[in-house]
């Protein structure tokens, strides 16, 4: 029983200090220049506004590109439950926000953070980026640019969205096991 109750210590050690370099890395202010911000998509709402959650990613990567920090906006993510693709009313938003169209690339196939990845490698191809920046809730950074650097693109950094709610102790938490099959996964 003793050993068992140290394993269960040992344990509980590492999801905290997963979670807190999760953290920690996830809430770096991103204060250089990328060629490319790599927006991951989340949900569009019924009447085709976008969630708290994914307005507050892409208000980040209006601001980047309103400060002149990215030159592109990879706008990915999938089709939700209610069939709007997240992709398309990403761009939408960010034209009607001043971003220029030829500026905003958008993806409905990016039904997960390895789908964005690759489809951000198969656009590299022809676009040649030098660097990009993932634009994300703070604790999903992390997982992010390891599967875009595993992905075979090395130069990478994250800008977190700068909206928070009480549930983001969730997906900090559901992170700690995604990154780790990611890890053993992909």
């Amino acid at each position: 029983m003793r050993k068992l109750s140290k394993i269960g210590l040992l344990i509980l050690a590492w999801i905290f200090l997963h979670c807190l370099w999760v953290t920690h890395e996830g809430l770096m202010n991103f204060s250089s220049k990328a060629d490319v911000a790599i927006v991951l998509g989340n949900a569009v709402l019924d009447d085709g506004t976008l969630s708290p959650w994914l307005q507050g990613r892409v208000d980040e990567a209006l601001e980047l590109y309103r400060n002149g920090q990215v030159k592109k906006i990879f706008a990915s993510g999938g089709i939700g439950k209610n069939r709007l693709p997240e992709g398309d009313y990403m761009r939408k938003y960010l034209i009607e926000h001043g971003v220029d169209s030829s500026a905003v690339i958008g993806d409905n196939l990016g039904q997960n953070t390895f789908l964005t990845a690759t489809n951000f490698q198969a656009l590299n191809k022809q676009e040649h980026f030098n660097s990009a920046v993932v634009v994300t809730n703070f604790y999903h950074i992390t997982r992010s640019k390891y599967i875009v650097r595993k992905l075979g693109f090395k130069n990478v950094e994250g800008a977190y969205s700068k909206y928070f709610a009480w549930n983001d102790w969730f997906g900090l938490g559901r992170e700690f096991a995604a990154f780790y099959k990611y890890l053993l996964v992909y």
